[in-house]
């Protein structure tokens, strides 16, 4: 089976922890011209994913609402989803306010260790747990992982569980946009769910160039601190600049 579909459905703005506005991140996207469908997964945010998949008719690839949603079992990507879901519920629970919604749940980054250690030991031994616990598909390659070797832990822990793979950029800035993605039947939104659902996908991708974990530093201090403080910094608006 061909998969000439790519998507990259894992990428943040400055809604969130990232640099760029939501449309300096589709611009981007579109100037790349290799990606046939996106999705902006900001962290528990969804009004930069909003915008811009109302602004999808400008653009030349499909963009599929989303958000990435802070469980207590680790991040889980919601696509097609338009509101907010609450964060700190766990895994089961976040995976049935995602179906709820229509949308799809897919485990971010299982194995990077500075997320949700203490799920490492259970997603390792007992991988065929997520379906359970109503998981559709893994991200077993993300290019911005921090942690060495966890994406080829995932390949390899995941090949053994009947669960959809995909891969994406998990980009916090325009340039890294594309860097991970997901190759799929076809081309469109409608068959990328298609793809996870029957699960013709396959994960590909180069990790971030060093100096962006670098330029990212800043960035990731401050989307911490204002966590921590339950302000909305660095940005609660998407703009048009």
């Amino acid at each position: 089976m061909e998969l000439i579909g790519r998507a990259d459905v894992h990428m943040h703005t400055n809604i969130s922890d990232g640099t760029g506005t939501v449309q300096q991140m589709l611009d981007t996207a579109a100037r790349l011209g290799t990606l046939d469908v996106i999705a902006i997964t900001d962290h528990d945010r969804v009004s930069a994913s909003l915008w811009a998949y109302q602004h999808r008719h400008l653009y030349p690839f499909d963009i599929i609402p989303g958000t990435e949603v802070t469980s207590a079992d680790g991040h889980v990507l919601g696509l097609w989803v338009t509101e907010p879901i609450k964060k700190g519920m766990s895994l089961a629970e976040t995976t049935a306010a995602i179906h709820a919604q229509g949308g799809i749940a897919i485990l971010a980054h299982p194995f990077e260790v500075t997320i949700a250690p203490h799920t490492l030991r259970r997603y390792f031994s007992q991988p065929e747990g997520l379906i359970q616990l109503g998981i559709d598909a893994v991200e077993v390659f993300n290019a911005g992982a921090l942690t060495r070797g966890c994406n080829w832990l995932a390949q390899r822990v995941f090949d053994r569980v009947a669960l959809p793979q995909v891969g994406n950029s998990d980009a916090h800035t325009p340039d890294c946009i594309g860097t991970g993605y997901t190759r799929f039947r076809g081309s469109t939104a409608d068959d990328l769910r298609e793809s996870i659902t029957q699960g013709w996908t396959t994960a590909e991708g180069k990790r971030w160039p060093v100096i962006t974990y670098l330029k990212l530093m800043r960035t990731t201090i401050q989307w911490n601190r204002s966590v921590y403080l339950e302000t909305k910094a660095p940005s609660t608006r998407p703009t048009l600049t």
